[in-house]
């Protein structure tokens, strides 16, 4: 997302160039910029049983991927760019070709969570020997991801919560740069409300599935909740329906366990839909307390007495989604994210 967007801003008044890593290529990417370079990397796929597969993945894999950046890095040298802006690997979190370019402004989306984030930490009931192999595997994948973020010239985060989690796991000066909303594609329709509740997640913990279902099971008559999963390489809602399903909704929960900043909150008051969401993470600077919708502690209780308020009061969700639109209008497009940007890249680099 963010790729595509400064691209679309960028590429205006800029010869800009796209280089990716991935298992597809994607054909529609190439509207956006002067050139794309696509690199095709096939991860295996580990689904929880093969363990020769799991340690191929936790070394050559790594190993072939660090190689393959190298060679990009050359390419990129090469094309004499004034300016390299980075993105996040799916991968390894901090890509490898950090450490071969220089004038490179990294967008660090949040820290490696499965090593920085109590809320992935091992769980106490794996068998010891899984628990050894993953805490070395962790300390690996800590180590290249730490080595490899410490070569970038700038980094910036998306939130001064993230900012704070960054500059403490990697103790390097962080700039915040806020994620934005595309307001005019992300708008509101004319709809009939189809949905009382909206969530967008997988039904884990670590995206507050447990509260939500702890909080329906409160109802003797429960609302009617649409769930969306989120998007894996490339598959899942195209962004025009996930607009409509927005719409369709008459609250969007965002409930997520220490959420970097939280694009959904942002997406769904552009779409005019009050917010519920945890007292946490990026979402307190997102979302206004009692103006653009409610933040609450994590708790079932609170949660539902939000959602019965809300549904219960047609003028008073109206009024939560029109100042939710116009705040994002005022605080978080992509034009102003790019500006920030560019302010940040024209006096640190």
């Amino acid at each position: 997302k963010v790729v595509e967007e400064y691209g679309k801003i960028l590429s205006k008044d800029n010869t800009i160039d796209l280089f990716y890593v991935d298992e597809v290529e994607d054909k529609d990417i190439k509207k956006v910029f002067n050139d794309t370079f696509f690199f095709k990397f096939n991860q295996k796929k580990w689904e929880g049983n093969n363990w020769r597969t799991k340690i191929y993945k936790d070394s050559l894999e790594l190993v072939k991927l660090y190689f393959l950046h190298k060679h990009i890095a050359t390419i990129v040298k090469n094309g004499k760019y004034d300016l390299i802006f980075i993105n996040p690997s799916k991968f390894t979190q901090a890509p490898f070709i950090l450490r071969f370019l220089k004038n490179t402004v990294y967008y660090c989306q949040e820290p490696l969570r499965i090593v920085y984030d109590d809320a992935l930490s091992l769980s106490q009931s794996l068998p010891i020997k899984n628990k050894v192999y993953e805490k070395i595997n962790r300390q690996i994948r800590k180590w290249v991801d730490k080595y490899n973020i410490k070569n970038a010239d700038v980094i910036l985060a998306n939130s001064n919560f993230s900012k704070k989690n960054i500059e403490k796991a990697y103790g390097k000066k962080v700039y915040v740069c806020y994620l934005g909303v595309d307001t005019e594609k992300f708008t509101t329709f004319n709809f009939k409300k189809e949905h009382d509740l909206l969530f967008i997640g997988e039904k884990v913990k670590i995206e507050g599935y447990d509260l939500l279902k702890e909080t329906l099971d409160l109802y003797r008559n429960k609302p009617n909740v649409k769930i969306i999963a989120r998007a894996r390489s490339g598959k899942g809602i195209s962004q025009d329906d996930l607009i409509n399903e927005y719409n369709k909704a008459k609250i969007a929960l965002s409930l997520s366990k220490n959420e970097p900043f939280g694009l959904i909150a942002i997406e769904a008051m552009s779409c005019g839909v009050p917010v519920i969401a945890v007292d946490e993470g990026g979402f307190k600077e997102s979302i206004v307390n009692n103006k653009t919708g409610y933040l609450i502690d994590r708790n079932k209780n609170e949660l539902k007495e939000k959602i019965d308020l809300i549904l219960g009061n047609d003028n008073l969700r109206t009024m939560l989604g029109e100042t939710g639109r116009l705040y994002v209008q005022e605080k978080f497009t992509w034009d102003l994210s790019v500006s920030n940007f560019l302010n940040i890249v024209n006096k640190h680099l």
